[in-house]
């Protein structure tokens, strides 16, 4: 009588050795959406005691980006760059990466877009442009990084914002989060499931963004059962921050930017 003999398919290494590139498509997508998720849970470095209130730094934040949109004096833009510059120089190296990395992409887009200026000509609208973007995009980085999401809504309310703006606004924030990490889920499942190369990417991305469609459904009728239950009425209450002494250094400084914009514009039409 013969022993049974083990097959020499069962003896063989099954060993999967994906392709190059395999589901590269769902590991970008979920490396982007945790870097939003993390931006938005990050919790900003307390400045202590020299910190200002959110409705100040609001305001300061505004005011800068607006003056320095409209200014058409250059010199105006270069002090506020160089103050801006100041105040990133007291930051580590961490938190300096993590601020500046939003407005140098935004300046480099801008150098793209202007290139063609300079074949015309045009080098100072070229400077003056390019120069004005990085500051604005770095006055909002510093804006972000130094205040929680829920503090800057409201930050915008205390400023007499509409109740419907306030609660999309509030909504939105609240559910990139949530949102955000069910996609982050389906897409983490997805990569499991996935052997080797991804060949109909557009179809697993619209069954994850079906997925995510029907759980914002049964999430926006929760909501609203949740606010029907709780007798919610629309109305945001103004918030009132505490005044601290280094709001009034914050004021001065809006009010020193509001008058040397106006100087530098009042002087340009004398001389012109």
């Amino acid at each position: 009588m013969t022993e049974p003999r083990i097959p020499d398919w069962l003896l063989t290494d099954d060993a999967i050795e994906p392709p190059k590139g395999g589901g590269a498509f769902l590991r970008k997508t979920a490396s982007a959406l945790s870097g939003v998720i993390r931006s938005v849970r990050r919790v900003p470095e307390n400045s202590g005691r020299f910190a200002f209130s959110p409705p100040t730094r609001l305001a300061l934040a505004v005011v800068t980006i607006l003056l320095v949109s409209a200014s058409s004096v250059f010199m105006f833009v270069e002090i506020v760059g160089v103050a801006l510059l100041a105040l990133l120089a007291t930051f580590d190296a961490r938190r300096l990466a993590r601020t500046l990395a939003l407005p140098l992409e935004a300046y480099l887009a801008a150098l793209v877009i202007l290139a063609p200026a300079l074949i015309w000509g045009q080098t100072r609208a070229f400077v003056v442009v390019s120069t004005k973007t990085l500051i604005t995009t770095l006055t909002l980085s510093l804006l972000i990084q130094s205040m929680n999401w829920n503090r800057f809504t409201c930050a915008f309310k205390s400023f007499g914002a509409p109740d419907a703006v306030v609660f999309i606004f509030d909504l939105t924030l609240k559910y990139v989060v949530v949102f955000g990490e069910t996609c982050l889920e389906t897409l983490d499942s997805a990569l499991i499931r996935l052997i080797g190369r991804d060949k109909t990417p557009g179809r697993t991305f619209g069954g994850i963004v079906g997925t995510l469609f029907l759980r914002s459904q049964n999430a926006a009728q929760d909501q609203f059962d949740a606010m029907t239950c709780r007798c919610f009425s629309g109305v945001y209450r103004r918030y009132r921050a505490a005044f601290r002494r280094a709001d009034f250094v914050g004021i001065l400084i809006i009010v020193a930017l509001v008058a040397l914009f106006v100087y530098f514009e009042i002087a340009k039409r004398c001389l012109n």
